[in-house]
């Protein structure tokens, strides 16, 4: 579903991704992991579109990123940043509508099929009991799942999620988790930037491991998430272990 092919992109004389190639399936659950200033929010910005590569080519589906009006591209990526600011006293139901703008254009009045979906969407992040609250009165966790849920609205087929647990308590984590693989399981691609490679490794199907600008690794959690790759890359000790449930690879510190 996406390719990347040579991508570079900096900033002036500074080169924060270098000649990337690699390739998302659709229905992927792919995590993006590395230390700080790695590239990966950038990264992630460029397969959305909104940043430009100075050299190398993104395809969707075949067709060229750059070639997409931007309905159309609305229409099949969603992108979620880390932390979205809101300054006006919308409801939440009418945060979630705006996920539907791509259908709608200038002037439209939302559809019986529109209403629909902001239904569905708040019904899958379970905050339907939220819908007429001021967005400014919830938690940083409800936040979140508020702007998961307009993405879920906007129906694209590809998600792209900067950070989406930064900030969040545990529970909260593993609740927006679990929610993302359900989407997934569901068929939607993932395209996700994370720190927290514990988590990481219990949710992704494929990691893609950056560092200065270049990949060092990509793969399954278990052959991406091994003590020498992440000690070198983090340049941190740790101790890899296997989940006692599930089996899959985690990380302990020291």
């Amino acid at each position: 579903m996406i390719e990347v092919d040579g991508l570079t992109f900096h900033y002036d004389h500074s080169v924060v991704l270098d000649r990337l190639t690699f390739k998302i399936q659709s229905s992927e659950f792919v995590g993006i992991i590395g230390p700080n200033g790695a590239g990966k929010s950038t990264l992630l910005r460029v397969l959305g579109g909104l940043l430009k590569p100075q050299a190398g080519r993104v395809l969707i589906d075949g067709k060229e990123l750059s070639s997409y009006p931007l309905g159309e591209l609305a229409r099949l990526v969603s992108f979620i940043p880390q932390e979205t600011h809101f300054s006006l006293n919308f409801k939440v139901w009418d945060v979630v509508l705006q996920g539907r703008y791509p259908f709608l254009g200038f002037f439209k009045i939302e559809t019986k099929k529109d209403i629909e979906a902001v239904q569905e969407a708040l019904g899958k992040t379970r905050i339907d009991h939220l819908a007429d609250k001021s967005i400014l009165n919830l938690s940083s966790g409800e936040r979140q799942l508020v702007v998961i849920a307009r993405a879920i609205a906007q129906t694209s087929r590809i998600l792209l999620l900067d950070e989406p647990t930064t900030f969040l308590d545990i529970h909260h984590q593993m609740e927006i988790m679990s929610l993302l693989k359900q989407l997934n399981d569901e068929g939607k691609t993932i395209v996700m930037v994370i720190h927290d490679l514990n988590l990481a490794a219990l949710f992704t199907t494929r990691l893609i491991l950056i560092d200065r600008g270049r990949i060092v690794a990509q793969g399954s959690p278990e052959e991406v998430i091994s003590e020498d790759q992440i000690e070198r890359v983090y340049q941190l000790k740790v101790t890899r272990i296997k989940h006692p449930a599930r089996r899959l690879p985690q990380i302990l510190l020291g």
